[in-house]
């Protein structure tokens, strides 16, 4: 091929590549070429670059465009000045410039405002809800809190507001197994209330615990029936009494063997009918294999002797441990001895001495474990001690401890009780998910109060320690708070550690809230296990939380007040028959007291009306006719609307005044002429709206509070020096309306006739009182004097 035609080919070439790509024609020699692709790679490699943007500068820089000049450019801009305040324009400028400057301004103005509400508004949100979500948490943390009983915590409850429908009869919030419990309990409460003689509460839920699904609740109900098996009724404070006694250690050791005893009894065949000699003989012979003896010494007809010894006195068959160490032979008659002594509770110091110098020198390093456990357990010997190879449960480990301690050392028995709960603790036992087994823990060592404040703080244990709590409380077991304002467990300084106080009240308000409004009877009932303690201001708490109860709920209309106290039969004052209160009548509950403490706390809130039927109820009869003065101050002066608190004062005030005139009550002479005077002014009013003018003014005349002519001033301003607070308030209207009343009899007559001889006595009267109302010894309102002297105008 010559050059001519490859010169052609490459210009058709050129031809057919200008005709598909519009892309842009580069002239340039190799030495230019060169040169831009070594720039190019300079200024790549100067801004370091990944290979996305060395690839970003190829494609740009295939267009014309320098990237790092454009990210030069693109840094120096600032967006701090893009949404504020443009500057005032000082130096002189046209309208339009200046009009465009104020319109940005305006705009970047509402901006900034409507970011800082929003901003505002969602902290206020957000705080609004964390401190609703604290105060929810902080309630259970101070429900479980541990503090000495001197740093008192207030945890006020507050109102809470609930609609309930008229027609709407609420739904039992009690599931069946709290529904049996609640029955229990009411068939308690009404055996008491009766004079019955006192039933053992514990025992009564222990038998009811047998119908529950879990076994385990049966097991821990049957523990505390036994270890609070006293006899004689506790008088003295329950925690000292608790560690001086020895019935709580002796009934818990009790407990364990008689547990361990049914135990081996499963293991050992044909175990029925067994004598327990024969029950531990077989059950030895059971455990203990020719390889499991080795390190055991002494041993009874082929059996390891000292295993025999232990398990007959950790099934509590000291008999049984006597006659092995009998058949033993001699050298252990003093042993044996020492264990029917203490059996039928005698103490032999010269055994005793003996069997413990015996122990200090060979026992101690012996091989054989039981024998160790023996000696330790009888004689007290190494008592931190763990005996590990015998004791290989908690309820071995406790029964030791148990054994070791003598009745009355409320020492031991306190560095048990610490041992348990202070050391080892929650973590230790696992009780997240062994809460029972933490639980008996607790309540064999004598720990009650911890371990009810342990299942308290369990959603799904929580129904069980407050019945628990409860019917250690009617034992006189629990050690209660010295202040119901405590926490749920708090520790007394003068209590021995590690002992803590219980706030009954407290678990019983926190119970109960969730169904006081759906079934106030078991409320009550609950509520009514709390006459005995006083709260801080001296009252009965049971009469307390009642009045809280009616107070909070918000709901104390008619229908609640009659179902609760009672409805009136009759007339009477005192003829209230029925109520839920009536049931609970006793020294210590009294429902006339109840009413009155309820009428202060509801007048205190400003709920009057149903305040005046409680002190009624209550036997406060001049209070109620001082709240029910005060009420028709109120509303005197309005219109009468079915329905309406006047139309409903006017018959409650109608029956007291019936009441006062028969005299079946005495009330303040100064209360009652008020009430009287007010009752009057009710029918003024009535007469008024019902455009009976003559009437109106006849039953004003009676009242004596305004003149017919200016000779009258003087005794009627006499007459107003008299009167209280509630009635001066209402002075004002009686006036405007006397007054108005008095304006509309002249146009009356006007219209008729022009007889000035009839008009003077209706002028005289307006001008009176004009004149009272100038003579008052306080300034009227303004438009009380305004409306008077128009009036007065009007009909000259």
């Amino acid at each position: 091929m010559d050059f001519n035609s490859l010169l052609q080919r490459a210009e058709n070439l050129t031809k057919k590549v200008e005709a598909e790509c519009e892309l842009p024609r580069v002239e340039r020699t190799l030495q230019q070429v060169l040169k831009a692709t070594t720039e190019l790679h300079s200024r790549v490699t100067q801004t370091g670059g990944s290979g996305k943007d060395i690839q970003a500068h190829i494609l740009l820089g295939s267009k014309g465009v320098d990237l790092p000049k454009l990210n030069q450019k693109l840094e120096a801009l600032s967006t701090r000045k893009t949404f504020e305040p443009l500057d005032i324009i000082k130096a002189d400028t046209d309208v339009c410039t200046f009009l465009k400057n104020e319109r940005e301004n305006a705009i970047l103005s509402v901006i900034e405002d409507t970011n800082k509400n929003i901003s505002d508004t969602v902290s206020k949100q957000k705080w609004s809800h964390l401190n609703t979500a604290w105060n929810e948490e902080k309630t259970r943390l101070l429900d479980a809190l541990i503090a000495p009983s001197q740093n008192f915590i207030d945890l006020q409850r507050l109102p809470e507001h609930t609609s309930v429908h008229a027609f709407c009869q609420p739904r039992s919030s009690l599931d069946n197994l709290e529904l049996s419990y609640a029955q229990e309990l009411r068939q308690y409460n009404e055996l008491l209330l009766k004079g019955s003689q006192r039933p053992n509460l514990v025992q009564k839920f222990a038998q009811l615990s047998s119908s529950f699904v879990d076994s385990r609740l049966t097991d821990m109900w049957t523990l505390l029936a036994c270890v609070t098996h006293i006899d004689e009724p506790q008088c003295c404070d329950p925690i000292k009494a608790r560690q001086e006694r020895p019935e709580f250690i002796l009934h818990a050791k009790s407990y364990l063997e008689r547990r361990y005893k049914t135990y081996i009894s499963s293991l050992v065949v044909d175990s029925y009918g067994k004598h327990s000699y024969q029950l531990i003989l077989a059950y030895v012979s059971h455990r203990f294999s020719a390889q499991q003896t080795i390190g055991l010494v002494d041993t009874v007809g082929g059996k390891p002797l000292w295993p025999l010894v232990y398990y007959g006195l950790r099934c509590g068959a000291a008999d049984a441990a006597v006659n092995f160490l009998r058949e033993a032979g001699p050298s252990h008659e003093e042993f044996a001895q020492l264990i029917s002594d203490r059996s039928a509770g005698e103490i032999n110091n010269r055994i005793e001495s003996q069997l413990r110098l015996q122990y200090a020198n060979k026992i101690r390093n012996s091989t054989d474990a039981y024998k160790k456990a023996v000696y330790c357990i009888l004689l007290g010997c190494d008592a931190n001690e763990v005996h590990g190879e015998v004791a290989k449960t908690i309820d071995d480990f406790l029964w030791i401890k148990l054994a070791m301690i003598k009745p009355g050392d409320a020492t031991g028995y306190g560095k048990l009780q610490s041992l348990v709960l202070e050391k080892y603790g929650e973590k230790y036992f696992n009780a997240a998910q062994q809460w029972h087994l933490y639980f008996s823990t607790l309540a064999l060592t004598g720990q009650f109060e911890a371990a009810i404040e342990f299942l308290a703080r369990r959603d799904n244990t929580c129904v069980h320690a407050v019945h628990m709590a409860i019917s250690l409380h009617e034992l006189g077991l629990l050690g209660g708070a010295r202040s119901v304002s405590q926490p749920l467990l708090s520790i007394d300084i003068a209590d021995p550690p590690p002992l803590r106080r219980f706030n009954l009240a407290r678990l019983i308000r926190q119970y109960t809230q969730r169904f006081e409004r759906s079934d106030t009877i078991e409320a009550l009932h609950y509520y009514f296990t709390l006459r005995c303690l006083r709260d801080s201001k001296g009252r009965n708490m049971f009469v307390s939380c009642v009045c809280d109860l009616l107070v909070e709920s918000g709901v104390l209309d008619t229908s609640i007040f009659d179902m609760i106290f009672g409805k009136r039969q009759t007339d009477d004052e005192d003829d209230f028959r029925g109520g839920i209160f009536r049931q609970f009548d006793c020294p210590e509950f009294d429902t006339c007291t109840v009413a009155v403490l309820v009428a202060e706390e509801l007048a205190s809130r400003g709920n009057f009306e149903m305040a005046v039927r409680l002190y009624e109820l209550g036997g406060k009869y001049t209070l109620a006719i001082k709240h029910m003065s005060i009420l028709m101050a109120q509303v005197v002066q309005l219109p009468t609307l079915d329905g309406s608190l006047r139309v409903r004062l006017v018959q409650e005030a109608q029956r007291f005044s019936k009441l006062l005139a028969s005299g079946k009550f005495e009330v303040d002479s100064k209360m009652k002429a008020s009430f009287l005077l007010l009752l009057d002014l009710l029918v003024f009013f009535t007469l008024y709206d019902e455009e009976k003018y003559t009437a109106a003014l006849e039953q004003l005349q009676c009242t004596q509070l305004l003149p017919s002519t200016t000779d009258e001033v003087l005794v009627c301003m006499a007459n107003v020096k008299r009167l209280n607070g509630e009635v001066i308030k209402i002075l004002p209207d009686v006036m405007v309306a006397a007054m108005e009343i008095t304006e509309r009899q002249y146009k009356q007559l006007l219209g008729k006739s022009h007889d000035q001889f009839q008009m003077q006595p209706l002028r005289q009267r307006a001008k009176a009182i004009s004149n009272m109302a100038a003579s008052m010894p306080y300034r009227l309102p303004y438009d009380t004097n305004r409306r008077l002297v128009q009036l007065e105008l009007m009909m000259h």
